[in-house]
């Protein structure tokens, strides 16, 4: 064995292999070196720390297992979605280096943020669009930037839209060409600790194989199947992200709504409460499919804008996203989830737009005040979540730190006051608790399930893709679904979270499991 001193050797020394099993050697010894000091932190203040480092450790076995067993890629698949994804670049291609010729004379790159830059805001003249990365300005050609330009100036459409399917199949020829290992599978690394709330993350193995599973889209999951005769399932939290803001909120209107048949019809009935509604849920779900603006419909609108306003996005910022006015942006989060607003304002927008449904909020709500500077207090639907939201902001001026109900704890360095900082703690608690559920569900499949011959494959977005022999899913799924579930208590209430598992012979093409 070669013993290898690092005080001695330089990097470039080393071959690629050598330099992973060094830096691997450090590693382990350098954590080895201040494990003495970290195992007197872990117990200086309570018992939390230790359980949640604990808990971590736990997973390294699972998450090892699932690093090396890998997922199992059908080329024939890959072959099959890869040939149109590689024509239909090639066309598209060709399509904007014409379209770039005639403007400039010469190709455009539009992998190459600079030469969009110069193409878009200095060739065509169009107005920058700027973007705020960790709280710094940045002129962007991000998705976000193009679909603004495609929405408002009709000459950046035809570059501005190529572009955008030119970045689609992109990502979807980087999964088809994530390299795989010797035996066709694909394998990957799942970070414990990637995260700061405590979710995982994945990536790439060491050995440069495998790729970052929650990037891959529906249509390209269809190119991983199981092994032998197995089938492959999915089970999954059930709206845990609106479940948990719900419970730790505190707010019982939200949480019925929650623990009703579905959650989003039950949310625009809470919102609108005078649109007719009935005891027929068939007919309570076509009123919520009504358009309500622009493309959503009153369901859409409280699944999208509903999300956002739980994780503390400003009426200012949701208007943004979700490219509706800043009036409609305000006037859903007043209906959502109360609050106080300027008389003025409200008048504003109403002369503007009469049927937008200002002058509701006026006669619904409380007028504070007279004269100019009159204000309107909203209760909205769900008071408990605005409160929820002042409480965090005022746990984070005292202590700079969160706990979730499971014990994980965050310090958070970012300035209190800066509003990223604000909704990053927002979202703290529901995404680590969710997480931290997950991973408890996924080991007590893990551990509990050998026997029955499940085999866990993968952990993505609130779900556990794993599979098991096909001809035992009456016996298996139940027992899947019994491991998911379990109970915790949030202020002095015990919530659970439900699951559903799908079934099928590839990862896309899945249905919910119904018992024979």
């Amino acid at each position: 064995m070669r013993i290898i001193k690092n005080t001695e050797i330089s990097q470039t020394s080393l071959s690629k292999e050598q330099t992973l099993w060094v830096y691997c050697g450090l590693d382990c010894t350098l954590t080895h070196e201040i494990w003495t000091k970290i195992e007197k932190d872990l117990g200086k203040n309570d018992h939390d720390y230790r359980k949640t480092y604990q808990f971590e450790l736990d997973m390294l076995k699972p998450a090892m297992h699932m690093m090396l067993r890998g997922l199992k890629v059908d080329e024939k698949t890959v072959g099959r979605l890869k040939a149109p994804l590689v024509s239909s670049r090639v066309k598209l291609e060709r399509m904007l280096h014409l379209f770039a010729n005639a403007v400039w004379d010469r190709d455009l790159n539009h992998n190459s943020p600079t030469q969009l830059k110069s193409f878009l805001y200095e060739w065509l003249g169009l107005p920058e669009v700027i973007s705020y990365v960790k709280g710094k300005q940045k002129v962007s050609t991000d998705k976000e930037a193009l679909e603004h330009l495609i929405q408002e100036y009709p000459r950046a459409r035809p570059f501005c839209r190529t572009i955008l399917a030119l970045r689609d199949i992109d990502k979807q020829l980087n999964i088809l060409n994530a390299k795989r290992d010797g035996d066709g599978r694909m394998r990957c690394s799942f970070k414990v600790a990637g995260t700061e709330t405590g979710r995982w993350a994945s990536s790439e193995s060491p050995w440069g194989t495998g790729t970052n599973l929650q990037n891959i889209t529906k249509d390209m999951r269809e190119i991983f199947v199981p092994d032998g005769d197995n089938v492959l399932f999915y089970a999954d939290l059930e709206q845990a992200e609106s479940r948990v803001t719900a419970y730790v909120a505190g707010d019982q209107g939200y949480i019925n709504a929650c623990e009703g048949e579905d959650l989003h019809t039950q949310v625009v009935k809470m919102v609108w409460p005078n649109m007719g509604w009935s005891s027929d849920r068939a007919q309570n779900r076509e009123l919520a499919d009504r358009p309500y603006i622009g493309h959503f419909s009153y369901r859409d609108m409280c699944k999208r804008a509903g999300h956002g306003t739980n994780y503390g996005l400003s009426a200012t910022s949701l208007g943004r996203h979700l490219k509706i006015k800043l009036s409609h942006a305000t006037r859903f989060q007043l209906l959502y989830y109360g609050g106080v607003i300027a008389l003025a304002s409200l008048e504003r927008w109403h002369k503007q737009d009469r049927e937008g449904g200002f002058q509701e909020l006026i006669d619904g709500g409380t007028v504070l005040g007279s004269g100019p500077s009159s204000l309107v207090r909203i209760e909205g639907a769900f008071p408990g979540i605005r409160k929820w939201h002042n409480a965090i902001a005022a746990e984070l001026k005292e202590s700079s730190s969160l706990t979730t109900p499971l014990g994980r704890r965050r310090q958070f360095w970012g300035r209190i006051e800066d509003g990223t900082t604000l909704r990053k703690a927002i979202a703290y608690v529901p995404q680590s608790t969710i997480g931290d559920l997950l991973n408890l569900g996924l080991y007590r499949v893990w551990n509990e399930l050998k026997e029955d011959g499940v085999d866990i494959l993968g952990q993505v977005h609130d779900a556990i893709l794993g599979q098991f022999p096909k001809d035992k899913a009456d016996v298996i799924v139940p027992k899947i679904l019994n491991c998911m579930k379990n109970p915790m208590e949030v202020n002095g209430r015990q919530m659970i979270i439900p699951s559903d598992c799908e079934i099928g012979p590839n990862w896309k093409d899945m249905k919910k499991y119904v018992k024979n």
